[in-house]
Protein backbone atom coordinates (compact mmCIF):
# COMPACT_ATOMS: atom_id res chain seq x y z
CA UNK A 1 0.00 0.00 0.00
CA UNK A 2 1.34 3.43 -0.85
CA UNK A 3 0.66 6.71 0.89
CA UNK A 4 -1.06 9.39 -1.13
CA UNK A 5 -0.55 13.10 -0.48
CA UNK A 6 -3.79 14.54 -1.83
CA UNK A 7 -2.91 18.14 -1.01
CA UNK A 8 0.44 18.36 -2.78
CA UNK A 9 0.58 20.30 -6.01
CA UNK A 10 1.38 17.11 -7.87
CA UNK A 11 0.07 13.93 -6.26
CA UNK A 12 2.95 11.64 -5.34
CA UNK A 13 2.80 7.99 -4.41
CA UNK A 14 5.46 6.91 -1.94
CA UNK A 15 6.74 3.36 -1.79
CA UNK A 16 5.32 1.73 1.29
CA UNK A 17 7.79 2.63 4.00
CA UNK A 18 5.80 0.74 6.62
CA UNK A 19 6.62 -2.56 4.95
CA UNK A 20 10.27 -1.53 4.72
CA UNK A 21 10.36 -0.64 8.42
CA UNK A 22 8.78 -3.96 9.36
CA UNK A 23 11.70 -5.75 7.70
CA UNK A 24 14.37 -3.91 9.70
CA UNK A 25 16.01 -5.38 12.78
CA UNK A 26 17.77 -3.94 15.81
CA UNK A 27 16.94 -1.51 18.61
CA UNK A 28 16.59 1.53 16.35
CA UNK A 29 14.00 -0.20 14.18
CA UNK A 30 12.05 -1.49 17.19
CA UNK A 31 12.02 1.98 18.73
CA UNK A 32 10.72 3.41 15.44
CA UNK A 33 7.96 0.83 15.11
CA UNK A 34 6.82 1.28 18.70
CA UNK A 35 6.80 5.08 18.38
CA UNK A 36 4.68 4.76 15.23
CA UNK A 37 2.46 2.03 16.76
CA UNK A 38 3.48 -0.50 14.12
CA UNK A 39 3.28 -4.07 15.39
CA UNK A 40 5.71 -6.84 14.53
CA UNK A 41 5.88 -10.27 16.10
CA UNK A 42 8.59 -10.48 18.71
CA UNK A 43 8.90 -6.76 19.37
CA UNK A 44 6.86 -6.80 22.59
CA UNK A 45 9.02 -9.42 24.28
CA UNK A 46 12.18 -7.69 23.16
CA UNK A 47 10.91 -4.40 24.58
CA UNK A 48 10.21 -5.98 27.98
CA UNK A 49 13.77 -7.28 28.14
CA UNK A 50 15.21 -4.00 26.90
CA UNK A 51 13.32 -1.90 29.45
CA UNK A 52 14.38 -4.24 32.25
CA UNK A 53 18.01 -3.93 31.13
CA UNK A 54 17.70 -0.15 31.00
CA UNK A 55 16.17 0.10 34.49
CA UNK A 56 19.09 -1.80 36.03
CA UNK A 57 21.45 0.99 34.90
CA UNK A 58 19.54 3.75 36.70
CA UNK A 59 21.56 5.38 39.50
CA UNK A 60 20.20 5.82 43.04
CA UNK A 61 19.60 9.52 42.32
CA UNK A 62 17.37 8.59 39.36
CA UNK A 63 19.86 9.56 36.68
CA UNK A 64 21.63 7.49 34.09
CA UNK A 65 25.39 7.88 34.47
CA UNK A 66 24.71 11.16 36.36
CA UNK A 67 24.07 12.84 33.01
CA UNK A 68 21.03 15.07 32.33
CA UNK A 69 21.25 14.52 28.57
CA UNK A 70 21.65 10.74 28.84
CA UNK A 71 18.81 10.57 31.36
CA UNK A 72 16.53 12.56 29.07
CA UNK A 73 17.54 10.33 26.17
CA UNK A 74 16.76 7.17 28.13
CA UNK A 75 13.36 8.55 29.21
CA UNK A 76 12.39 9.46 25.64
CA UNK A 77 13.61 6.07 24.41
CA UNK A 78 11.57 4.30 27.09
CA UNK A 79 8.43 6.30 26.30
CA UNK A 80 8.78 5.30 22.65
CA UNK A 81 9.29 1.65 23.52
CA UNK A 82 6.38 1.30 25.92
CA UNK A 83 2.74 1.21 24.88
CA UNK A 84 0.96 4.57 24.68
CA UNK A 85 0.28 5.87 28.17
CA UNK A 86 2.27 3.12 29.88
CA UNK A 87 4.33 4.00 32.93
CA UNK A 88 7.42 2.41 34.43
CA UNK A 89 9.14 2.86 37.83
CA UNK A 90 12.14 4.43 36.12
CA UNK A 91 10.01 7.48 35.21
CA UNK A 92 9.32 8.84 38.74
CA UNK A 93 12.94 8.23 39.71
CA UNK A 94 14.17 10.08 36.61
CA UNK A 95 11.65 12.86 37.24
CA UNK A 96 12.97 13.29 40.78
CA UNK A 97 16.49 13.64 39.36
CA UNK A 98 15.35 16.18 36.75
CA UNK A 99 13.51 18.31 39.28
CA UNK A 100 16.56 18.29 41.53
CA UNK A 101 18.65 19.46 38.57
CA UNK A 102 16.16 22.21 37.73
CA UNK A 103 15.78 23.41 41.30
CA UNK A 104 19.57 23.69 41.63
CA UNK A 105 19.67 26.22 38.78
CA UNK A 106 20.55 29.69 40.11
CA UNK A 107 17.54 31.28 38.46
CA UNK A 108 14.94 28.68 39.46
CA UNK A 109 13.30 30.68 42.26
CA UNK A 110 13.26 33.91 40.27
CA UNK A 111 11.79 32.15 37.23
CA UNK A 112 8.42 31.99 38.98
CA UNK A 113 7.93 35.64 37.98
CA UNK A 114 9.21 35.35 34.38
CA UNK A 115 6.48 36.04 31.82
CA UNK A 116 6.34 35.02 28.14
CA UNK A 117 8.57 37.09 25.88
CA UNK A 118 9.84 39.22 28.76
CA UNK A 119 13.56 38.46 28.41
CA UNK A 120 15.26 40.96 26.11
CA UNK A 121 18.91 40.31 26.89
CA UNK A 122 21.03 38.23 24.53
CA UNK A 123 22.27 34.92 25.97
CA UNK A 124 19.95 35.26 28.97
CA UNK A 125 18.31 32.08 30.20
CA UNK A 126 17.59 33.52 33.62
CA UNK A 127 20.35 31.50 35.26
CA UNK A 128 19.35 28.15 33.74
CA UNK A 129 22.20 25.94 32.43
CA UNK A 130 24.70 28.70 32.00
CA UNK A 131 26.12 31.18 32.04
CA UNK A 132 27.09 31.41 28.41
CA UNK A 133 30.32 33.28 29.18
CA UNK A 134 31.94 30.17 30.72
CA UNK A 135 31.67 28.19 27.49
CA UNK A 136 35.43 28.40 26.77
CA UNK A 137 36.68 27.15 30.12
CA UNK A 138 38.37 23.71 29.77
CA UNK A 139 36.07 22.03 32.29
CA UNK A 140 33.02 23.51 30.56
CA UNK A 141 34.22 22.31 27.16
CA UNK A 142 34.81 18.79 28.48
CA UNK A 143 31.45 18.50 30.25
CA UNK A 144 29.55 20.05 27.34
CA UNK A 145 31.23 17.75 24.83
CA UNK A 146 30.27 14.72 26.92
CA UNK A 147 26.66 15.84 27.20
CA UNK A 148 26.30 16.69 23.51
CA UNK A 149 27.71 13.29 22.59
CA UNK A 150 24.96 11.72 24.69
CA UNK A 151 22.43 13.84 22.77
CA UNK A 152 23.96 12.56 19.53
CA UNK A 153 23.48 8.95 20.62
CA UNK A 154 19.80 9.28 21.53
CA UNK A 155 18.74 11.94 19.01
CA UNK A 156 20.93 11.47 15.90
CA UNK A 157 18.77 13.79 13.78
CA UNK A 158 19.12 16.61 16.31
CA UNK A 159 22.56 16.10 17.76
CA UNK A 160 25.93 16.92 16.20
CA UNK A 161 26.83 15.04 13.02
CA UNK A 162 30.17 13.86 14.41
CA UNK A 163 31.50 13.31 17.94
CA UNK A 164 32.19 16.52 19.82
CA UNK A 165 35.79 16.99 20.92
CA UNK A 166 36.44 18.29 24.41
CA UNK A 167 39.87 19.84 23.76
CA UNK A 168 41.10 22.33 21.18
CA UNK A 169 43.76 21.30 18.70
CA UNK A 170 44.82 24.89 18.10
CA UNK A 171 43.90 28.41 19.18
CA UNK A 172 41.56 28.64 16.19
CA UNK A 173 39.92 25.25 16.75
CA UNK A 174 36.22 25.27 17.71
CA UNK A 175 36.06 22.34 20.08
CA UNK A 176 33.33 21.77 22.61
CA UNK A 177 29.54 21.94 22.31
CA UNK A 178 27.43 24.13 20.08
CA UNK A 179 26.32 27.62 21.01
CA UNK A 180 22.78 26.32 21.61
CA UNK A 181 24.14 24.00 24.28
CA UNK A 182 26.51 26.58 25.77
CA UNK A 183 23.67 29.09 25.95
CA UNK A 184 21.69 26.44 27.83
CA UNK A 185 18.74 26.05 25.49
CA UNK A 186 19.37 22.43 24.49
CA UNK A 187 19.54 20.94 28.02
CA UNK A 188 16.56 23.05 29.10
CA UNK A 189 14.44 21.89 26.16
CA UNK A 190 15.50 18.25 26.35
CA UNK A 191 14.70 18.00 30.07
CA UNK A 192 11.32 19.69 29.55
CA UNK A 193 10.53 17.32 26.69
CA UNK A 194 11.48 14.23 28.69
CA UNK A 195 9.45 15.30 31.74
CA UNK A 196 6.40 16.07 29.63
CA UNK A 197 6.60 12.78 27.78
CA UNK A 198 6.99 10.91 31.08
CA UNK A 199 3.75 12.44 32.37
CA UNK A 200 4.95 15.45 34.37
CA UNK A 201 3.81 18.31 32.13
CA UNK A 202 1.41 19.64 34.78
CA UNK A 203 3.78 19.21 37.72
CA UNK A 204 4.17 22.56 39.49
CA UNK A 205 7.93 21.99 39.81
CA UNK A 206 8.25 22.24 36.02
CA UNK A 207 6.54 25.65 35.83
CA UNK A 208 9.70 27.78 36.34
CA UNK A 209 11.48 25.96 33.51
CA UNK A 210 8.48 26.48 31.23
CA UNK A 211 8.41 30.15 32.23
CA UNK A 212 12.02 30.55 31.17
CA UNK A 213 11.49 28.74 27.87
CA UNK A 214 8.57 31.01 26.99
CA UNK A 215 10.31 34.03 28.49
CA UNK A 216 13.16 33.84 25.97
CA UNK A 217 10.94 33.32 22.93
CA UNK A 218 11.88 36.20 20.67
CA UNK A 219 9.47 38.66 19.09
CA UNK A 220 10.07 36.82 15.81
CA UNK A 221 8.55 33.70 17.37
CA UNK A 222 11.86 31.86 17.38
CA UNK A 223 14.64 31.19 19.89
CA UNK A 224 18.33 32.00 19.87
CA UNK A 225 21.07 33.40 22.10
CA UNK A 226 20.74 36.57 20.01
CA UNK A 227 17.46 38.47 19.81
CA UNK A 228 16.45 37.61 16.26
CA UNK A 229 15.76 33.89 16.53
CA UNK A 230 17.32 31.04 14.54
CA UNK A 231 15.67 27.87 13.14
CA UNK A 232 18.25 25.52 14.69
CA UNK A 233 17.61 26.86 18.19
CA UNK A 234 13.88 26.99 17.52
CA UNK A 235 13.88 23.32 16.51
CA UNK A 236 14.84 22.29 20.05
CA UNK A 237 12.21 24.55 21.58
CA UNK A 238 9.55 23.13 19.24
CA UNK A 239 10.31 19.65 20.54
CA UNK A 240 9.70 20.86 24.09
CA UNK A 241 6.48 22.68 23.19
CA UNK A 242 5.25 19.71 21.15
CA UNK A 243 5.64 17.38 24.13
CA UNK A 244 3.41 19.56 26.35
CA UNK A 245 -0.34 18.82 25.91
CA UNK A 246 -1.37 22.46 26.43
CA UNK A 247 1.56 24.35 24.97
CA UNK A 248 1.42 22.43 21.71
CA UNK A 249 -1.93 24.14 21.05
CA UNK A 250 -0.95 27.57 22.39
CA UNK A 251 -0.31 30.94 20.79
CA UNK A 252 3.37 30.41 21.59
CA UNK A 253 3.37 27.30 19.43
CA UNK A 254 1.61 29.20 16.64
CA UNK A 255 4.24 31.93 16.74
CA UNK A 256 7.08 29.40 16.83
CA UNK A 257 5.68 27.43 13.90
CA UNK A 258 5.17 30.63 11.88
CA UNK A 259 8.81 31.58 12.44
CA UNK A 260 9.99 28.05 11.69
CA UNK A 261 7.96 27.87 8.49
CA UNK A 262 9.83 30.89 7.18
CA UNK A 263 13.24 29.37 7.87
CA UNK A 264 13.07 25.55 8.04
CA UNK A 265 15.18 25.10 4.90
CA UNK A 266 18.24 25.93 7.03
CA UNK A 267 17.95 22.85 9.29
CA UNK A 268 17.89 19.07 8.93
CA UNK A 269 14.60 18.47 7.11
CA UNK A 270 13.95 15.14 8.80
CA UNK A 271 14.49 16.63 12.25
CA UNK A 272 12.14 19.43 11.22
CA UNK A 273 9.46 16.93 10.17
CA UNK A 274 9.72 15.03 13.43
CA UNK A 275 9.39 18.20 15.50
CA UNK A 276 6.51 19.75 13.54
CA UNK A 277 4.57 16.46 13.44
CA UNK A 278 3.85 16.86 17.16
CA UNK A 279 1.44 19.72 16.44
CA UNK A 280 -2.12 19.30 15.20
CA UNK A 281 -2.35 22.86 13.87
CA UNK A 282 -3.03 24.03 10.30
CA UNK A 283 0.32 25.79 10.03
CA UNK A 284 2.10 22.60 11.10
CA UNK A 285 0.36 20.59 8.39
CA UNK A 286 1.17 23.24 5.79
CA UNK A 287 4.83 23.14 6.82
CA UNK A 288 4.88 19.35 6.61
CA UNK A 289 3.46 19.45 3.08
CA UNK A 290 6.15 21.91 2.03
CA UNK A 291 8.96 19.79 3.48
CA UNK A 292 7.60 16.57 1.97
CA UNK A 293 7.42 18.26 -1.42
CA UNK A 294 11.19 18.83 -1.17
CA UNK A 295 11.96 15.32 0.09
CA UNK A 296 9.86 13.23 -2.29
CA UNK A 297 12.16 13.72 -5.32
CA UNK A 298 15.07 12.58 -3.15
CA UNK A 299 13.49 9.20 -2.36
CA UNK A 300 15.70 6.22 -3.21
CA UNK A 301 14.58 3.17 -5.15
CA UNK A 302 13.95 1.20 -1.93
CA UNK A 303 11.65 3.96 -0.69
CA UNK A 304 14.06 5.32 1.92
CA UNK A 305 16.02 8.54 1.93
CA UNK A 306 19.53 7.22 2.31
CA UNK A 307 22.09 7.31 5.09
CA UNK A 308 22.99 8.36 7.69
CA UNK A 309 20.13 7.71 10.08
CA UNK A 310 18.13 5.80 7.48
CA UNK A 311 15.59 4.44 9.97
CA UNK A 312 15.23 7.76 11.79
CA UNK A 313 14.57 9.51 8.47
CA UNK A 314 11.89 7.01 7.51
CA UNK A 315 10.33 7.38 10.97
CA UNK A 316 10.17 11.16 10.56
CA UNK A 317 8.49 10.88 7.16
CA UNK A 318 5.96 8.30 8.36
CA UNK A 319 5.11 10.39 11.45
CA UNK A 320 4.56 13.39 9.19
CA UNK A 321 2.41 11.38 6.77
CA UNK A 322 0.24 10.23 9.63
CA UNK A 323 -0.41 13.84 10.68
CA UNK A 324 -1.29 15.27 7.29
CA UNK A 325 -3.27 12.34 5.98
CA UNK A 326 -4.67 10.72 9.14
CA UNK A 327 -3.60 7.36 7.72
CA UNK A 328 -3.17 4.46 10.15
CA UNK A 329 0.23 2.90 9.54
Amino acid sequence: MGILFNNLKEQSLMIDLTTWLLRQTGETAIRARRALEIERDGDTQYVREMIDNIAVLQQPDGSFDFSPMQTAGVVNLSVDLLSAGARHPLFPRAASYFFNVLMRQPGYAGAVAVSPGSQREACDLCGFFGPYDTRNLPETLAYGAQEMNEYRVYEPLLGPKSPVRSERRSSLDRAGPSSCYAWGLIPLCYIIEALCRAGYAEDARLAPALNVLLGVQRQSGGWCRNLGGHPSCTLHALRALGAHPKLRESIYAEKALAFFRSSWSRVNLFAALRAVAAFDLPIAKETIHEILAILLPRQHSDGTFGAPCRIERVTAVLAACKVVNDIPL
